[in-house]
């Protein structure tokens, strides 16, 4: 294939077209460590090979982008560079090279989500249920939540007095607050007991008057 021109494209690319006006869009950097210029003759494998380091390298500067807006967990990120058009091949080699960086840590992750989840009152259940979503294994999930302290008792109060206190002023919707409570991932015992102790604070308050 014979390179006709190179030119400059957006987005850090070169154009690099060819003969019969086919052409490909290179890293611009990639495309500098490279041999090829104007005018030269170049193999169907050194393109391939051209076009498989431009994608990783377009693919790694993605992924860096994207951790900086906000932290990804191994499965979560390969799925975001996949969705943004990237081949499989070179998605997966960034995870791989972040993993070795110790730019990705799904460990690392599941940690720091559960202890500020767990702080805003979302259950043991629910928590493992969003990570096994994001892609941590089990294994993981549980060696982090046997690590992070849930008071279940406090998270049950705190939803009652942020959300649920005046639907338990009224008796007909204790029912209602207690199926919500379930569905979030509490234990039934400790919704049970927790309405419990609230309703019979309620009637000590109302006794006081």
């Amino acid at each position: 294939m014979t390179v006709k021109t190179v030119a400059r494209d957006k987005k850090h690319q070169v154009r690099v077209k060819f003969a019969d006006d086919s052409f490909v869009l290179l890293d611009l950097d990639v495309y500098n460590a490279s041999p090829i210029k104007e005018g030269d003759e170049i193999s169907e494998d050194l393109l391939k090979e051209l076009k498989a380091r431009s994608d990783y390298e377009r693919a790694r500067q993605r992924a860096l982008w994207y951790l900086d807006q906000k932290a990804y967990t191994e499965k979560a990120l390969f799925d975001k560079l996949k969705t943004a058009g990237f081949k499989e091949a070179s998605a997966a080699a960034v995870i791989c090279r972040f993993k070795e960086l110790a730019l990705l840590d799904d460990r690392r992750y599941a940690l720091d989500f559960a202890e500020r989840a767990a702080e805003s009152n979302i259950s043991k259940r629910e928590i493992s249920q969003k990570l096994y979503l994001k892609g941590v294994h089990r294994d993981i999930i549980k060696e982090t939540l046997d690590s992070v302290f849930v008071d279940e008792n406090e998270q049950i109060q705190n939803l009652i007095e942020k959300k649920y206190k005046r639907k338990l002023e009224n008796p007909d919707k204790v029912q209602s607050v207690y199926a919500a409570l379930i569905r979030k991932g509490f234990s039934y015992s400790a919704v049970r007991d927790a309405l419990k102790a609230y309703s019979e604070e309620l009637l000590y308050k109302s006794e006081e008057f």
